[in-house]
C-alpha cells in the first residue's frame, strides 16, 4: 500500500511540471527544467525531473523513479529532494538533500528486509547546464544514510536534457 501511495505522489509531482511556465506566487515563470537519467546516486539507476523555482540557478526540486532488478527480485526507488545551484555561465556547483523511498523484494546490507524503507541523502556535485535548451551533465558525491548504516562515498553521474 505504501508503494502505491508513493507512486501516486511521484506522478503528481511530474504532473505539476506542466504548470511551470505559468507565473505564480513562487515566481515559476521562466523556471528552468531538466529531465535526466542518473546512474548511482539516491535512485540507484533512475529517471528524474528537476526544476528551479526561478531562473537557471538557486533553489529547486527533484523527483524520480528508479532501482534495479524490476523483472524479478530487486529494489524500486523514488528519490525526492531539494537542491541549490550556484555558479555562472554553464557551470554550477550543486548542493542538495532529500529522501529516497525504497521498496525491496530482497534483503541485503542496506535494505535489511524485504519491504519499504527510507534513506536520507546529500548531494555535492558539479553540473554543466547550458544557457540554452541542450544536454546537461552532472557528476556528484551522494552519501546515503539508512537504518542499516551510512555509505559515505557513494556517488554517480547523469545526462539529461534542459528545457
Amino acid at each position: 500500500m505504501t508503494l502505491k501511495y508513493a507512486c501516486v505522489v511521484v506522478a503528481c509531482l511530474f504532473c505539476l511540471a506542466g504548470f511551470a511556465q505559468k507565473s505564480g506566487p513562487f515566481g515559476t515563470k521562466g523556471a528552468h527544467q531538466t529531465f535526466f537519467v542518473e546512474a548511482g546516486g539516491p535512485g540507484i539507476l533512475s529517471i528524474n525531473y528537476d526544476q528551479r523555482f526561478q531562473g537557471d540557478q538557486g533553489l529547486g526540486i527533484r523527483a524520480g523513479v528508479g532501482g534495479y532488478g524490476f523483472l524479478k527480485k530487486g529494489v524500486f526507488t523514488i528519490p525526492l529532494g531539494l537542491n541549490y545551484l550556484t555558479g555562472s555561465g554553464d557551470h554550477f556547483a550543486e548542493l542538495g538533500a532529500g529522501v529516497t523511498i525504497a521498496s525491496s523484494s530482497v534483503g541485503n546490507t542496506y535494505f535489511d528486509n524485504p519491504g519499504t524503507t527510507t534513506a536520507g541523502f546529500i548531494n555535492f556535485g558539479y553540473r554543466y547546464q547550458p544557457q540554452k535548451k541542450n544536454l546537461s551533465f552532472r557528476a556528484f558525491i551522494s552519501p546515503l544514510f539508512t537504518a542499516a548504516g551510512t555509505i559515505p562515498f557513494y556517488g554517480g553521474g547523469s545526462v539529461g536534457i534542459k528545457f
